[in-house]
């Protein structure tokens, strides 16, 4: 186009050079080792339910992990800026699905708290750094900020995480039978 710089060479796919340079970025990540535990224990291969380390979520720290990870999740759709699962990543909403069956399997059994792994706390770091990008409420900020305090004074509490029934539980109290 006249007026414009020339950048160089029209791009030619057919040359291996150029295509070694681009195509490698952009392919799809492959996973050599096990993956970092994002899910129940049962779900981690090669790992024992003894090898992950968790905390129990009190009901109040709960809900407010799932308004900031909502929040975040809303903000960045509001920007249009990507795809379902790059909001999904970038708001910390894929620890929601994995919290919810814990919380049920918690409060069944009478537990005070939700388990939640010491490593998912990066999903809530995630949505309070992209919360403070996109343009998220004060408030629900100051409160993800506060709840990442929290959990780092849980995560020097953490214990030892099994799954039962493929739901990561700690080694809290069971029901008696009769109330089963």
């Amino acid at each position: 186009m006249p007026g414009l710089p020339s950048s160089g060479p029209p791009f030619d796919p057919t040359r291996s050079a150029a295509r070694e340079d681009i195509v490698p970025r952009f392919r799809k990540r492959r996973r050599t080792a096990a993956p970092e535990p994002g899910g129940d224990a049962a779900s981690v291969p090669g790992r024992s339910p003894g090898d992950l380390r968790a905390f129990a979520l009190s009901l109040p720290e709960y809900q407010a992990l799932f308004r900031v990870i909502e929040h975040a999740r809303s903000r960045l759709e509001a920007c249009e800026g990507g795809d379902a699962e790059t909001v999904r990543n970038a708001s910390g909403a894929e620890l929601l699905p994995l919290l919810l069956p814990r919380a049920g399997a918690a409060f069944a059994r009478g537990a005070d708290g939700v388990p939640m792994l010491v490593s998912e706390i990066r999903h809530l770091e995630a949505a309070v750094v992209n919360l403070e990008s996109y343009g998220g409420h004060e408030t629900v900020l100051c409160e993800g900020y506060a709840l990442l305090d929290r959990l780092d004074v849980l995560k020097g509490r953490s214990e030892t995480a099994r799954a039962v029934d493929g739901i990561l539980t700690l080694g809290q109290r069971t029901p008696p039978a009769t109330s089963l």
